[in-house]
């Protein structure tokens, strides 16, 4: 791709080669799946850890329970799910409920980074998609303190990639509530080593699901640039009526998937362990 002026194509280079002479194998390959892994990816990555009935589990940052109630359902475990989200609580518990799940899956308000749990009592945590809103220092800290020896940690979590721009960053993680210096991996890791933690296995999966459900059928992407096109088009009309903060969340919520997929945003999974 042309990064600077001096790259830059000729016109004859661009209208006179590479546009005036068909490519079959390059249409090809951008044409052809690349096998991209379904989300369920992660049950199986977390079942690597041989987890069954009589473990306990925490599902950190948990929103409605469903992950805890899925990973019980697989594993015969029970869970404990945290997150400091008022209406989070409401739905979990609602959602265990018509789960028939009350006496094996555990909804409990608490910040990750403060967590009313005893030392050493789980066998391993759960934690999609929410470290980024946290403290990591003292989050992995806690993960380590109620993990018992030999535990083990799956995190799921988004970073920013080098083609995220400043402009860019700063406006999507004011939108999302991020903490800027989360969206790094090296930052992650080197929180996980201060905290005690073992990285056995990181595993990218970039923009793979996004992939996966556009291949089966999901319209969500061109949904979304639909709604971001509108949102563009209309923003003075909609900051006057919603507010600016209202406004900002939606936007940033419909181009999370896109700049995942622009390569902006990379998706990545680590296994980590507590030693024995």
């Amino acid at each position: 791709m042309a990064s600077n002026e001096t790259d830059r194509l000729s016109v004859q280079q661009l209208y006179g080669e590479i546009w005036n002479e068909d490519e079959p194998a390059f249409e090809a390959a951008v044409h052809t799946s690349l096998s991209p892994r379904h989300a369920d990816v992660l049950y199986d990555l977390f079942a690597t850890f041989g987890i069954g009935p009589g473990d306990l589990v925490l599902d950190a940052g948990c929103r409605d329970a469903k992950y805890a109630v899925e990973l019980v359902r697989r594993h015969g475990c029970r869970a404990v799910g945290v997150d400091p989200v008022a209406p989070h609580m409401d739905r979990a518990t609602a959602l265990v409920a018509a789960a028939g799940m009350a006496g094996s899956v555990f909804p409990m308000r608490a910040a990750i980074e403060a967590l009313p749990l005893r030392d050493g009592a789980f066998d391993a945590v759960w934690c999609r998609d929410v470290l980024v809103h946290v403290d990591l220092a003292p989050g992995l800290a806690e993960f380590h303190r109620v993990l018992r020896p030999g535990g083990n940690l799956l995190v799921y979590q988004t970073f920013s990639t080098d083609a995220m721009e400043p402009a860019e960053a700063r406006r999507l993680y004011a939108a999302n509530a991020i903490i800027a210096a989360n969206m790094a991996p090296s930052y992650f890791e080197e929180m996980a080593n201060s905290a005690g933690f073992a990285i056995t296995t990181r595993d990218v999966m970039d923009s793979e699901w996004r992939e996966r459900w556009a291949e089966e059928g999901s319209t969500a992407p061109q949904d979304a640039l639909l709604q971001i096109a509108r949102l563009r088009r209309q923003e003075d009309e909609l900051v006057g009526r919603f507010g600016r903060a209202r406004y900002e969340t939606a936007w940033g919520d419909r181009i999370w998937g896109i700049y995942q997929l622009l390569g902006k945003l990379c998706p990545t999974v680590y296994l980590l362990r507590k030693p024995a």
